[in-house]
């Protein structure tokens, strides 16, 4: 059945490429940011043009992001709460953006490849949190 199934259907190779990438982006010690606000989940204007907004809440850190769509890639712009020194890596199919969090907690990663992404949150002082990442979304 695979033999058939993989002549008559095959997997797509950007499927199978995130899958594969999928496994060197585990970071077993991180915490888990959990999405707890998403801008999509309740009846807006759908030809608004208004920005995505998604906030994920992880131990003690809120992480506020707002999504913003331009000519088939996505821009990130975010906001740590409380405020901490950290660098922030936005890791797609696409790839991976690195960017850090300014004295005011905010970052910006711009270019992002549309599709299933998450976020990682790690100290730039050694022990000063336990590195987060949020689960994955569709953007």
């Amino acid at each position: 059945m695979r033999e058939i199934a993989g002549r008559h259907d095959p997997v797509p190779p950007a499927v199978l490429a995130a899958a594969r990438a999928s496994l060197s982006w585990r970071n077993p010690d991180a915490a888990l940011a959990e999405l707890v606000r998403d801008s999509l989940d309740r009846l807006i204007s759908v030809r608004g043009g208004s920005p995505r907004v998604l906030t994920f809440l992880g131990g003690a850190l809120t992480i506020d992001v707002q999504v913003i769509t331009r000519a088939g890639v996505v821009d990130v712009v975010g906001e740590l709460a409380p405020v901490m020194a950290a660098r922030v890596v936005v890791e797609s199919p696409g790839g991976t953006h690195e960017t850090a969090a300014d004295g005011e907690g905010r970052f910006r990663v711009e270019g992002v490849t549309p599709g299933p992404v998450r976020l990682r949150c790690e100290p730039e002082v050694e022990g000063a949190f336990v590195p987060i990442r949020t689960e994955w979304v569709q953007l």
